[in-house]
């Protein structure tokens, strides 16, 4: 536990995270600049949740489309293939088992990847939320608030998923540098997989949803469950993904 501890708190503070959080946040915020500024200038009070529905607006555009697989790989996505590549691991294992070296940093390039998502969405709604939360119009009774919370909501939801999503691309991208053994696919892999699954679903299969990426932050009706029908496949196509990267860096381990 000590192994995986040091791993997430490294993640967590490394120089990555920040960039990955502030950055998400950023393209959110400049996604919707044209929003924000008819808000300001609009003279009457805004509706009641307009600040939700920017940032649900801003997480379905190209914008963060583009952005989402890069800037989940930057905390620590690269971190099993410099270990071994430098030979730090060597230094490491005697004094803990390779099985919670590998865990350690499948479990913290997850974590890292989500919540560096997850915190830049969270700071991009508080930023809109301050500014927009006196100018919109307040419920008007008890059954108006009930009604509201609808916008609310979703908001709790959309982290979840962008943590999901953001824990899936960073895994993803630290197997394929594990395969390769090079650092740069840790970054270029998830972004060129993200696009090689759109591109499949719209020009071919168009009934495979659940493997549009797409949908992972936005989910359509089709899914059964809703925003726990996406859980369930992200998480588990992340742990699919996190047993293969920790099985490739093992080999590499064993033959160096």
């Amino acid at each position: 536990m000590r192994t995986i501890r040091s791993n997430i708190h490294q993640a967590l503070t490394g120089r990555g995270f920040p960039v990955a959080m502030l950055g998400a946040a950023l393209v959110l915020l400049l996604s919707s600049i044209e929003r924000i500024i008819a808000g300001f200038r609009a003279p009457d009070l805004l509706s009641f949740g307009y600040h939700n529905d920017l940032i649900e607006q801003a997480l379905a555009g190209e914008a963060m489309t583009l952005a989402l697989p890069i800037l989940a790989a930057l905390p620590y996505t690269a971190s099993l293939v410099e270990d071994i590549k430098s030979g730090f691991y060597k230094a490491y294992l005697p004094r803990t088992t390779i099985v919670d070296y590998l865990a350690g940093k499948v479990l913290a390039c997850a974590l890292a990847g989500g919540l560096a998502l997850l915190a830049g969405v969270a700071l991009a709604w508080g930023v809109c939320a301050l500014m927009f939360l006196p100018k919109e119009l307040p419920p008007a009774s008890v059954d108006a608030l009930g009604n509201s919370l609808r916008y609310v909501s979703p908001i709790w939801g959309k982290l979840l998923l962008a943590f999901a999503s953001g824990g899936f691309w960073a895994v993803l991208g630290m197997l394929f540098a594990t395969l390769t053994m090079s650092r740069y696919m840790a970054y270029a892999s998830p972004f060129v997989i993200y696009y090689v699954l759109i591109i499949l679903y719209e020009r071919y299969f168009d009934f495979l949803y659940i493997f549009y990426p797409k949908e992972w932050l936005n989910p359509s009706p089709l899914w059964e469950y809703g925003n726990a029908g996406v859980l369930l496949v992200v998480g588990e196509l992340t742990l699919i993904a996190g047993v293969l990267a920790a099985r490739a860096g093992r080999r590499h381990i064993a033959d160096g």
